[in-house]
């Protein structure tokens, strides 16, 4: 699943971000519109959920 490109809005600036999962999961990355750093628990929490529905 890492491989898999999505597209994440960002809670702050509401860019739209497109990228792989593997690239999300990495910490220390941030929006590339406000700099808000992603949260990697959040984010895996979001992808466990995500995998689940499809």
């Amino acid at each position: 699943m890492d491989d898999k490109t999505i597209t994440v809005t960002c809670p702050k600036c509401g860019i739209k971000i497109t990228n792989t999962v593997g690239w999300f999961k990495k910490p220390g990355n941030c929006c590339p519109g406000c700099q808000l750093r992603f949260s990697t628990e959040r984010f895996k929490r979001a992808v466990e959920a995500a995998e689940h529905q499809a």
